[in-house]
């Protein structure tokens, strides 16, 4: 009877339970979701998250030194070169930093997966408070009724793994997470710098352009005027002005997007190197870089990005990794374990239902082997899935093999036709320096007039803006040609 009137006591609670955890997946309710959309995050929620974070930032003897380093950005007023930019980022970088950490991660990771095989110690201490009550037995013993006695049970276990091929797989494991780690964190590098000197090109760039276009605007407002000056002392003027305003604000809009190019790329050098970038120095192309595509052999570089890019090494130690955790989940799902264990149990025992207490110490060594049979975990095997994630690192590893391959190719391609823009740029640049040469000449001789010459220094400045910024364009490809075969460009051009 009593049995029954406790579950008569645990059914209501029980329904109610059942019926607020199906009510969790009946969605969000509408009201709440419209009360945040136009009021936000609640501000007492907020403020406790805000103390959180600042508790969380500032634990550890290297706090400060983080919060300096990757919490604040630097600020400097003067134009900054390729070589300072990269040691701010080097510095500074939260990309790095985190890779860093990584490996750190990876340490601290393998040194787990190595106490896995050391002995496991454990103490333990229960205290329970036991009332019992015969209710009814055959044995006359039994019949003596009630107790109540606590008792007090202390335990010392110590368990040693001899043989465990799933810890033995996890070790490898971590040995390879390492590696891989320390490869990341070199691809990581090699990642920032490159960004960092092709934004500073893409800068430079942008405000050499956003210039020849001002100074080429600048000769336009002075064809505009002397189109006026002519036309208020009666003579014709040589071209239409309002042909003239059109242009002149062509050239206005062109100066607008490349300043907003040279802001965005200032923008990105910031984020990378963690320092408020004002201004950065003109870009100087190394002697010897122009036209270096014709002495290089595709397959050769091909062959050296292979090898040496860090993106393939750790795609390949990608796919090492899923080959031993395949290896780590087939010995888990089937390899039998061997244990080795010893246990010293305490036990005091202040009463019993036979009236008296006790006090035993207990003693015990032996082996334990597990042998698999079937689900022994529960969870099915994970040999089917580890199976798939090694056919995916497969799959990636390719496709990251064959896009370098791609790129390096391409990439080659494009050099060699910047090279010839730039050639047939830097050509006609000079053939308008000589015609505005000859222009001139005939202005001394009263053959021209000064239209002439100004039409052939706007010819003059878009010839020397084009061939700039092929040049531009050319040390951009070359860069990521280095950045592609592996090459090391913490020194720069």
């Amino acid at each position: 009877m009593k049995w029954i009137v406790l579950k008569q006591e645990l059914i209501l609670p029980m329904v109610a339970l059942i019926a607020m955890l199906g009510g969790c997946g009946a969605g969000v309710d509408p009201d709440r979701l419209a009360s945040l959309t136009e009021e936000g995050m609640d501000a007492e929620a907020r403020d406790l998250l805000d103390q959180r974070v600042d508790q969380a930032l500032s634990r550890g003897e290297d706090a400060d030194l983080r919060a300096a380093a990757f919490g604040e950005m630097q600020t400097t007023e003067q134009a900054l070169s390729p070589t300072a930019l990269t040691e701010a980022a080097l510095a500074r970088n939260t990309r790095i930093g985190a890779a860093a950490e990584a490996i750190a991660l990876a340490d601290a990771e393998r040194l787990n997966a190595i106490l896995g095989y050391l002995p496991q110690v454990s103490l333990g201490y229960q205290q329970d408070q036991v009332t019992q009550e015969v209710l009814k037995s055959d044995n006359e013993v039994f019949e003596r009724g009630s107790a109540e006695f606590p008792v007090n049970v202390a335990s010392v276990r110590v368990t040693q793994p001899i043989f465990d091929l799933s810890r033995i797989f996890a070790i490898n494991h971590a040995r390879n997470a390492r590696t891989q780690a320390e490869v990341e964190y070199l691809a990581t590098l090699r990642s920032v710098v490159y960004e960092v000197l092709d934004a500073y090109i893409v800068a430079s760039q942008a405000r050499e352009r956003a210039q020849f276009l001002r100074q080429r605007a600048n000769m336009m407002d002075r064809q505009i005027a002397a189109q006026g000056v002519l036309a208020d002392t009666g003579l014709n003027p040589v071209s239409e002005p309002s042909a003239l305003r059109s242009e002149r604000a062509s050239l206005a809009s062109e100066e607008a997007l490349e300043l907003s190019r040279y802001a965005e790329a200032l923008g990105a050098l910031a984020v990378l190197t963690g320092t408020t970038v004002r201004d950065v120095a003109p870009v100087v192309i190394p002697a010897g870089i122009m036209g270096s595509e014709r002495s290089m052999d595709v397959d050769a570089l091909v062959a050296r990005g292979l090898q040496e890019n860090p993106t393939i090494m750790a795609s390949a130690l990608s796919v090492v990794e899923a080959d031993v955790l395949r290896r780590q989940a087939i010995s888990s799902d089937f390899s039998p374990v061997l244990e080795a264990y010893a246990l010293l149990e305490r036990e005091d025992r202040e009463g019993s239902r036979f009236g008296g207490g006790s006090l035993t110490q207990d003693q015990t060594v032996g082996l334990q082997l597990t042998v698999p049979l079937f689900n022994a975990r529960g969870a099915g095997y994970d040999m089917a899935t580890s199976n798939v994630r090694l056919r995916r690192a497969a799959l990636d590893y390719n496709a990251t093999r064959r896009q370098l391959e791609t790129d390096i190719v391409a990439t080659h391609a494009r050099m060699a036709s910047l090279s010839e823009a730039a050639s047939q740029a830097a050509r006609a640049a000079q053939q308008a320096s000589v015609a505005r040469a000859a222009e001139q000449d005939r202005v001394d001789t009263g053959e021209s007039s000064d239209f002439a010459v100004a039409a052939r220094d706007l010819r003059q400045s878009v010839a020397r803006e084009r061939s700039a910024f092929y040049n531009a364009e050319y040390l951009r490809a070359w860069l990521r040609l280095q950045y592609l075969t592996g090459v090391d460009l913490q020194g720069g051009f």
